[in-house]
Formats: C-alpha cells, sequence, structure tokens
C-alpha cells in the first residue's frame, strides 16, 4: 500500500512542478527570463544571472537558480540568438529547462521595433526519493533519485516598443508536460493541450525626469490553465543612471523591494526582498533574489527599458 502511496505523491508533484511556469520576481529587468522576442532590444553580447531563495525557513520551498545569454547576429542587428537555462527545486523535485531562442526584429517606424521569437526547450525532471524519510529504513523505493524524464517544448513571444514604452505577449508552454503512471510505473509524455496553455502579457512605460533621472511604470499579467489570473505592478526609478530602487505588488498577494545599481556601465547588480502577507507567511521569513546583468561594450546604463 505504501508503494502505491509513493507512487501517486511522486506523479502529483512531477505534474505540478512540470507545468507551473517558474517565477522570477524581477522580470522586468531583464525580460529575456520571460520572453524570448525581449532578446532582439539589445544590440550587443548580453547575459544574466539569478538566484532565488523563496520562504526561507520553510522546509522544501523552492530554489531557482538561472542563466541567460543573447547576442545578436550579423551587422543589421534583425536578428539575434540566445541559450537560457533554469533549475527549479521545490521538495525532492527537480526541474531543469535548458533552451535556445531566436528573434527577429522589425522596423515599424521611425522611433518604433516589432520583434517576433521563438523558443524551443528541454525539461529535465527527477524526484530524489533518497531524501525522503521513509518508515522502512530499507525500502527500496526511497534508496535511489527517480529516473529523469526529458520532455521537450515551445515558447512564443512577441514585442513591440517605442523610445518610452512596450508590451510584450508570450505563451511559455505551447506543449503539455505531464508525468503519469503506466503499469504502476512513472513515465513521461508530452502532447498538445489547448486548455492547458498559458499566456502572458507584460508591458511599461518610462518617464524621463530631468538629465539621467528615470521612473518607469510595470505590469505582467498571467494567465495560467487551474489558476486565478495574477497581476504584478511594479514602479522602479533610476538616479544618474546609475543607482535604482523599486517596489512591487503581486494580486496573490506578495510585496517585494528591490535595489539595483551599476558597478560599471556594463554590469548591474540587482537585490529583492519579497514579503507574503497570506497564511502561510507564519511559516517561513520571507524570499531573497538575487540578479547580476552584464552587457559586453555597453555605456549607456538603462535599466528595465529597450533602447531603439
Amino acid at each position: 500500500m505504501k508503494k502505491y502511496l509513493a507512487i501517486i505523491a511522486f506523479l502529483v508533484g512531477f505534474n505540478g512542478i512540470s507545468q507551473n511556469q517558474f517565477h522570477i520576481g524581477q522580470y522586468a529587468i531583464h525580460q529575456p527570463f520571460i520572453n524570448p522576442a525581449s532578446i532582439g532590444t539589445f544590440d550587443e553580447i548580453n547575459m544574466a544571472l539569478v538566484y532565488k531563495n523563496q520562504w526561507v525557513k520553510f522546509e522544501g520551498a523552492p530554489h531557482l537558480g538561472g542563466f541567460n545569454y543573447n547576442m545578436p547576429v550579423g551587422k543589421q542587428h534583425k536578428n539575434f540568438i540566445g541559450v537560457n537555462a533554469i533549475m527549479d527545486k521545490i521538495g525532492v523535485n527537480t526541474s531543469t529547462e535548458v533552451s535556445g531562442s531566436y528573434a527577429y526584429k522589425i522596423t515599424t517606424g521611425e522611433n518604433s521595433r516589432l520583434i517576433f521569437g521563438l523558443s524551443a526547450s528541454l525539461n529535465l525532471i527527477q524526484a530524489d526519493l533518497a531524501n525522503i524519510t521513509a518508515i522502512d529504513a530499507n525500502d527500496p523505493l526511497y534508496t535511489a533519485n527517480s529516473p529523469t524524464f526529458a520532455l521537450p517544448n515551445f515558447k512564443f513571444g512577441s514585442y513591440f516598443y517605442r523610445n518610452n514604452f512596450y508590451v510584450g505577449f508570450v505563451m511559455p508552454n505551447i506543449l503539455e508536460n505531464r508525468v503519469v503512471e503506466l503499469n504502476g510505473i512513472p513515465d513521461g509524455e508530452f502532447g498538445f493541450n489547448a486548455a492547458n496553455l498559458h499566456y502572458y502579457l507584460h508591458g511599461g512605460y518610462r518617464w524621463r525626469i530631468k538629465d539621467k533621472h528615470n521612473v518607469i511604470f510595470s505590469s505582467l499579467i498571467k494567465q495560467v490553465a487551474g489558476a486565478p489570473l495574477q497581476i504584478d505592478f511594479n514602479i522602479n526609478t533610476m538616479f544618474k543612471d546609475r543607482f535604482g530602487l523599486g517596489l512591487s505588488y503581486r494580486t496573490s498577494n506578495e510585496l517585494m523591494a528591490n535595489v539595483q545599481m551599476y558597478v560599471v556601465p556594463q554590469l548591474l547588480i540587482s537585490y529583492g526582498y519579497e514579503y507574503g502577507f497570506s497564511a502561510l507567511n507564519d511559516f517561513y521569513s520571507g524570499t531573497h533574489e538575487v540578479m547580476m546583468i552584464y552587457r559586453i561594450n555597453s555605456t549607456n546604463p538603462t535599466i528595465a527599458f529597450p533602447r531603439l
């Protein structure tokens, strides 16, 4: 009986981690993490690192680490390619997504651009069952990791921007990835399911206040199958194009404050602290998130906003 209960828990955990999209609180600072089309807003090679320690002191809480690298191709800067790697660990379940992206930029006016992007990814999901405390220490079900399931997926994104405005649309999982039970043995499967499609809509507006002072308002709307509509509201300020402060509120009742600084014009470091106001907050002490963005040969530091 315990074996079947373990398999059920194993499958439920895998199905959740394979279908829920990872969340980065400071997504607006480096948008290629959520929209493959936004890699076309950079005219130079750029890369980013992110680490998120969610729900500190809560056992089995999510940990996320990510890397992103993008570059223009050709002298006209109409074609762009990128690679992305995200590892998201929840309890004993680990999901690693490795993807490659391509974007094409179209000039729609003197001061406006439209970009389309596509990303192909491979999701590697596994459960470390050996870390589960079992009643029987010799139970073979809990002495080794589960098999690793490799499941493909695709993302589509579009992105329109002007001097002081941008809007993007994303489908972050065109295929449905699942771990199912076949004859009592877990197995991975994928396929297209229109009812399970997720949609993101994000946008922002920048006010230039005097010389080298910016105020940026942005928002992200998430429509995820089986979950209520979620909206993020963000405000970022940048002083002298060097030091910034930000505040975000999510309708799932979380608040994040962050601080950004350009160490040099090419390197931005950002730290965010998130606090939840739900009943779950009684069991943890907040969420920490660190992001580093490096843009090779960049001499014009701007935060959370594309350039023409």
